[in-house]
């Protein structure tokens, strides 16, 4: 059923325009800031075409980099799985809405569309879900543009995918963004790939480049330091490094300045050597994706990083949700993620007693969410003779009977009767 079979007072909304640009009203500038935002620059892709904002970075060498990199690739997912996995709540007074709308979430499978949502921001820096009025659409991050005017007012969204004629226009309303980690007034978030770009070409080449081009000069690797201490070398200088080591020929002398220091790894104690400077790469490239190495085999040293992590993440979609979708499926509706499952014991114990003191939960649904009877203490009941309930085979069962109804126990549902 479609969202205004629920809520007959919203505007069944007409589709993308293709090929023009959409009507647009200029709102009262103080609403997005009396300044004139004079950095803006638009850039013409075609006469006649539309102008927008360019975006942050190079998409392409972002999903390149996660489509072909298994860590990098995992490192972005497990946030956003832990972000979503737990599951959410319609915040509203209304009873109708919150059933109406929680069907309707459950219909379009929201959880995935969170997921693919968030990950497309992480990778790309800002995530597009289109809104049709009944249903929620993923949309590419790579060739979704923003037009704005002077004031930062959003006019329009621009998806580039083809000619002039064939590409789309959406209107405000019709695009729920999600920017992820905002800079200053830009049109776009930041893409969590780009800060490791350098890292994770160090240990390709570290891994792979170096490696092949040192072993088609011998069958020794080498441990190349490049730069000096105070003058390390950059991304290009060190291409520049790989191109000449590639080019030598067997035999061949290797030639270098007094900043390029080789030396050959023989045996293991070097091997290792060279195991803990890729050590060293992953552990940088884990902890500036916020998911700690140690998250692998001790999960209790990760967490004061990586739960806080998830939990910004929480709250930056429920912001971008409860800003731009919510107000359109009704008044006053919140979505609202609940809480992180971290499985500890103690942790959740802690919280159930904070719930219960501030009147957000009954001590019936804590009850409930331990498998115990909601209303409380169960009525004694008397234990069926001769059950079997410690389990030993010679025991005198008259006496533990006895024993188990003083304690209040339930009958055993093993009872053995007069078992020999």
């Amino acid at each position: 059923m479609a969202l205004r079979d629920y809520v007959p007072f919203l505007r069944r909304r007409k589709f993308a325009t293709v090929g023009s640009d959409p009507p647009f009203k200029k709102d009262d500038p103080r609403s997005f800031g009396a300044g004139v935002i004079k950095r803006i620059r638009l850039s013409q892709q075609f006469k006649g075409g539309a102008q927008y904002e360019t975006q942050i970075g190079d998409p392409r060498t972002y999903m390149n980099v996660y489509l072909s990199d298994p860590i990098v690739r995992t490192l972005i997912d497990l946030p956003c799985l832990y972000a979503s996995k737990d599951g959410w709540d319609i915040v509203t007074e209304s009873d109708s809405t919150r059933d109406k709308v929680t069907e309707l979430f459950n219909n379009i499978n929201i959880d995935m569309l969170i997921y693919g949502w968030l990950r497309n921001a992480r990778i790309f820096g800002t995530g597009y879900l289109e809104w049709t009025d009944d249903n929620l659409v993923l949309r590419s991050s790579q060739n979704m543009f923003v037009q704005r005017n002077e004031n930062g007012q959003i006019m329009y969204y621009y998806q580039k995918v083809g000619s002039p004629k064939e590409d789309i226009r959406f209107e405000e309303d019709e695009i729920i963004e999600l920017k992820n980690n905002t800079f200053d007034d830009y049109a776009y978030g930041l893409s969590d790939i780009h800060p490791i770009l350098y890292l994770v070409d160090l240990k390709d080449y570290a891994e792979r480049d170096v490696g092949a081009a040192l072993n088609k000069y011998a069958t020794s690797r080498f441990d190349i330091s490049c730069g000096l201490p105070d003058m390390p070398y950059g991304p290009d200088k060190i291409n520049e490094i790989v191109d000449a080591f590639n080019s030598l020929e067997p035999g061949e002398d290797i030639i270098h300045g007094n900043d390029i220091e080789v030396k050959e790894m023989q045996g293991t104690q070097r091997a290792f050597e060279y195991g803990k400077y890729i050590d060293d790469i992953l552990k940088k490239i884990h902890m500036a994706l916020k998911v700690p190495i140690s998250m692998w085999d001790n999960p209790n040293q990760a967490r004061p990083i990586f739960e806080p992590y998830v939990a910004y993440l929480q709250s930056a979609v429920e912001a971008s949700l409860n800003s731009q979708l919510m107000p359109q499926l009704g008044d006053d509706v919140e979505f609202r993620f609940r809480q992180i499952n971290v499985e500890d014991a103690f942790t959740k114990a802690k919280t159930d007693m904070i719930y219960l003191a501030e009147g957000v939960l009954s001590p019936g649904e804590v009850r409930s969410e331990r498998g115990l009877n909601p209303e409380g203490a169960v009525v004694i009941q008397d234990t069926a003779k001769e059950a079997n309930i410690s389990g030993g085979k010679n025991q005198d069962k008259k006496e533990e009977t006895r024993r188990t109804e003083n304690r209040g126990n339930k009958p055993s549902a093993n009872a053995t009767g007069a078992r020999k």
